[in-house]
């Protein structure tokens, strides 16, 4: 176990280049341009290629205009945009998919002449998404179900006099969760409500991506583990097993963030040996509980615990290292741990890592020896003790399937800055707040002047950086994002002229404030026309 805890360290010590999702590196016009006249094209340059699942131009009179690439896919994007273009504000809203099989979306705006807009004041905050909700649950249903099919498998390989039959409805479970995780991601990658799931686009599109890949596999990884809960011979059983496991670990690294950070013949199998390795660590915690059941002193689950010791550290080990390496492909720098989306979720994975390592040095040193030799209180105590470990481990795949939504942060440091502008603007002044932060904010001009104060005390409130992001998803606009700089009054100053889409639904704000190396905090409303 020491090994493990001087992997975690080293973690904590060290960081290296993360990639994972696609990034916009550059757009033509670039972001905010007035120009004199229409463009012919737009283009927008990626920092790995991707493929393009919807593309709205919103002008002037906030209609949609269709519009579609050259190509669907490479890194360079090359738009057509209508001719004849009145004199306005335009939003190209794009959406893409990356090399790890998630979608990212953004909106580039542009002003032909004089860009015009609507007056529009703060509101209250929006809700999350329904469908963000529901590949989240749908994730951890399906990780869930993977795992125990699996584990399960081991065992009745293991012992094919049990064939552990709790597991057969979670096989059926799990393959049920496949198709509809399935038009989930459809809907996801081209940003369409649930009713759309009706029709081919979503379906089409998602059996196009990478994600289609992981699902196919963990179907497989799921008949295989079926048949060996069914085989009468060791040797299908085994063999069953075997490849239910090695597919998982290959359905995992099929898609996701991991796999495809570079250099991927190390990424991809450092994948592959952390699913395994986790796969048959917490896929076998329920297998166990039945093992320790109540009954005589000499119980015939002993040869099978003693087989279970044997294995489960240096497996553990495995698992550590390859998690390391991993997260040292991901991590820009050790602060990215708690200023991140995705390192917030990695620190709140390792915290329930390091208890499932305290409850298994507790199982395996205090419990294990004596309930091997015959001791009934402690098997007792150990079946408890497994059981809690089993809610753990519940609990960490459910925070796992947050990464769905959280890209890595060197993926987020390859977003360029855009480019200020200067146009009319007639928005109201507004106030945003939450227990930590308030922010006024003013335009002025064609810019946004944001002041920041501390929520409790009302003084000024000196910050690292802040970031505004707006996006309408009525309207079907992905979010536009804008860096803020600090100027000497100490106000923040986002370049951000009018916006089109007067009467088109509502536009959502978020403001994310970098306090310090330590903490960030973000304001969320929506503007009202």
């Amino acid at each position: 176990m020491k090994v493990a805890f001087i992997l975690l360290a080293c973690l904590l010590a060290w960081g290296q280049a993360a990639w994972g999702h696609a990034a916009l590196i550059r757009a033509d016009p670039a972001p905010g341009a007035v120009l004199e006249r229409a463009p012919d094209a737009a283009v927008l340059t990626f920092n790995e290629p991707v493929s393009v699942t919807a593309l709205r131009l919103f002008g002037p009179e906030g209609q949609p205009a269709d519009v579609a690439p050259s190509r669907a896919g490479g890194s360079r994007i090359r738009v057509p945009l209508p001719a004849g273009a009145p004199q306005g504000p335009y939003l190209l809203s794009w959406r893409v998919v990356s090399a790890d099989g998630h979608p990212v979306g953004g909106t580039l705006d542009y002003s032909v002449g004089v860009p015009g807009g609507s007056a529009m004041t703060a509101g209250a905050a929006a809700a999350p998404g329904a469908r963000e909700a529901a590949i989240w649950l749908g994730r951890w249903l399906g990780y869930a179900c993977l795992f125990a099919c699996v584990g399960a498998a081991l065992f009745s390989a293991r012992d094919p006099s049990d064939r552990q039959g709790w597991a057969r409805p979670l096989v059926w479970t799990g393959l049920a969760l496949l198709p509809l995780n399935l038009g989930l991601q459809g809907l996801d990658l081209l940003d369409l409500p649930g009713a759309a799931l009706l029709g081919w686009a979503p379906w089409s599109t998602a059996l196009a991506s990478r994600y289609a890949w992981t699902l196919g596999l963990s179907a497989l990884a799921l008949l295989a583990s079926a048949g060996a809960l069914r085989a009468r011979k060791s040797w299908v059983a085994r063999g069953c097993a075997g490849a239910g496991l090695a597919l998982a670990g290959a359905a995992l690294a099929a898609s996701g963030h991991a796999g495809t950070a570079p250099p991927q013949w190390l990424s991809r199998p450092l994948v592959v040996l952390h699913v395994v390795t986790a796969a048959a660590w917490l896929g076998a915690l329920v297998p166990l509980t039945r093992l320790l059941k109540p009954g005589p002193a000499g119980w015939a689950g002993q040869p099978l615990l003693a087989w279970f010791s044997r294995w489960i550290a240096p497996a553990v080990i495995l698992l550590l290292a390859s998690g390391t390496g991993l997260t040292l492909l991901q991590l820009d720098q050790p602060g990215d741990l708690w200023r991140t989306s995705y390192g917030i979720v990695l620190s709140v994975k390792l915290a329930l890592v390091c208890g499932l390592l305290a409850i298994a040095a507790f199982n395996r040193w205090r419990c294990t020896g004596p309930a091997l030799a015959g001791d009934r209180a402690a098997r007792g105590r150990l079946r408890r003790s497994i059981g809690v470990e089993a809610a753990v481990a519940l609990v960490l795949l459910g925070v796992v399937s947050l990464w769905r939504f959280t890209p890595p942060p060197r993926s987020l440091d390859a977003v360029v800055e855009a480019h200020a502008r200067s146009a009319g603007s007639r928005l109201a002044s507004f106030e945003l707040s939450n227990g930590r932060a308030r922010a006024r904010v003013m335009p002025s001009g064609g810019a946004w002047l944001i002041e920041l104060r501390d929520a409790v005390s009302g003084k000024p409130l000196e910050a690292q950086g802040l970031t505004l992001a707006l996006s309408n998803p009525q309207a079907g606009i992905e979010p536009l994002r804008r860096a803020a700089r600090r100027q000497q009054d100490g106000r923040w100053r986002v370049d951000m002229g009018s916006l089109p889409l007067s009467g088109a639904g509502r536009w959502q704000l978020s403001i994310d404030i970098l306090v310090d190396d330590f903490e960030q905090t973000t304001l969320e409303g929506m503007l009202s026309p």
